[in-house]
Order: structure tokens, then sequence, then C-alpha cells
């Protein structure tokens, strides 16, 4: 038996092992499934105005509403400090093809409708895939400078233990959507809680007194333990299930103050 195909690591893989090896895991994990059938249909409407949405712009737009409606849940820990940021930064992961995904910063997504959303998305995809290039290049060209895993581990903890590294990296919150999937859950963040979504599938549930095929999307949400509870994180979580299965044109054009 042959042996196989080996090869060495680059300075840019060695840093992204070395980086996430340092993120601590989530303390605890809470999911809800979502009857996305207003979801839909609302999507459908809003498409028909010749402003195109994905589900992926109503979760982020449900997102940001969710944290404005809970703002003692939007906070970032660090080190020995604690933030309430003033505005939503939900960091959203875009395609990509290494192990890290690029990620998208919509910035104050609180106060963004969900046209304005949308936009930024499509319009900032690649932006991001090109940033997440050219830092790749930095690092495989001067990643050496830390030859040593101990070396960067202790940098990269030591960055994280930063408020501002923490919200320029992952911005104030995080949002993870693979719709290849039935379901998802991300491991690794940095900020409070990190919210995992699938595919909408139709599945057969309850309603009342009978069975309805309806189409679905499984919510996960991952805690930080030392930032949120397991009802803080429920909190939110039916906030998000609220805002996608009840959506309004008015909170679609609405900006919160």
């Amino acid at each position: 038996m042959g042996k196989g195909r080996v090869e060495k690591l680059d300075y840019a893989d060695r840093w992204l092992r070395d980086g996430l090896r340092v993120v601590a895991p989530p303390g605890a994990m809470v999911t809800l499934d979502v009857d996305m059938s207003n979801a839909a249909a609302f999507k459908q409407r809003i498409n028909e105005t010749g402003t195109r949405v994905t589900f992926t712009h109503l979760i982020v737009h449900a997102t940001a509403r969710a944290l404005a409606e809970h703002p003692e849940l939007h906070r970032l820990v660090a080190g020995n400090k604690r933030l309430f940021p003033e505005s939503i930064v939900i960091c959203l992961s875009v395609a990509g093809d290494g192990v890290v995904t690029p990620v998208l910063m919509i910035e104050d997504a609180g106060r963004k409708s969900l046209a304005e959303i949308a936009s930024r998305v499509r319009e900032g995809a690649e932006e991001a895939k090109q940033q997440d290039r050219k830092m790749n290049e930095l690092l495989k060209r001067w990643g050496w400078v830390a030859p040593l895993g101990i070396m960067r581990r202790a940098l990269v903890g030591f960055l994280l233990e930063r408020l501002w590294y923490r919200r320029r990296a992952s911005g104030t919150f995080q949002v993870s959507v693979i719709s290849s999937v039935d379901s998802f859950a991300p491991f690794l963040f940095n900020t409070a809680a990190a919210l995992g979504a699938g595919r909408v599938r139709d599945r057969a549930v309850p309603v009342e007194d009978r069975i309805e095929i309806r189409p679905v999307m499984a919510l996960t949400c991952c805690i930080d333990h030392k930032v949120w509870n397991g009802m803080d994180a429920a909190t939110f979580l039916n906030s998000v299930k609220n805002y996608l299965e009840t959506p309004s044109e008015r909170a679609a054009r609405a900006t919160l103050n």
C-alpha cells in the first residue's frame, strides 16, 4: 500500500490552524425549527417588486432586529472588559475555499432595511473573498516571522483578549448559512454567540388538529457560556424565529432608531 502524497502546510495554513486552536469551543447550543411559510411568501412578494432578497438576507435582518429588541444581549467580552456596542455589526460567513471562510461585515445592521442588507451582501461578497485572498497571500509571504506554533497561538490569544480586535475580526455577532445541508452549528466564533442556519426544506408539521407539509428551517445558536446563558440564547432565538415567521413589509422597510 502506498503512503500517498504528503504536503507541507504553508504559513497561511499554519496561522489559520493555530488561530482556530486558540478560539474556545461553545459552552452550549440551542436549536429551533422555524416555519418559513410566511417568509417564503414574503420573499416572493419582495422579489416581485424588483428587489431581490434571499433567505440569508431575511436571516441577517431578523438577527439584527432581535439584537436591537434585546440590547442587553448585544455585548462582547474580552479579557476583563465587557462592551455593549452602540451599533450592530453582523459578521456573515461567505462561501470560500479555505478552512476559514471569508467574512462580510454588515455595519450598523440594526438600522438597515431589508433591501439595504440585501444590497450590502450582494455587493460585498466578492470584496470579502478578495480581502481573504490578500490576507492569505500576506500570511504565506510573511508568516515565517512567527515560525513556531506556540508563538502564533500566543499572539492570537493576546489579540482575542482585546475588544477592538474581536469587533474588527468578527463584528458584534456572527451568522453562518449553509443552504446545502439541513442544519449547521458554528462551533468556533469570537462573539457572545453565533447563529447557524441550514436550508429550507419541506417537512410534515402539526397545525392545530392536522398534519401539513410546510417549508421549515432549522436555526442553531451556539453560545459562549462566559457571556450568555441558556435563557439568553432562548430569548434571542425565539425573537429571530418570531421575525421570520411573521415578516411584514413595514418592518422590512423600516429602520430601527
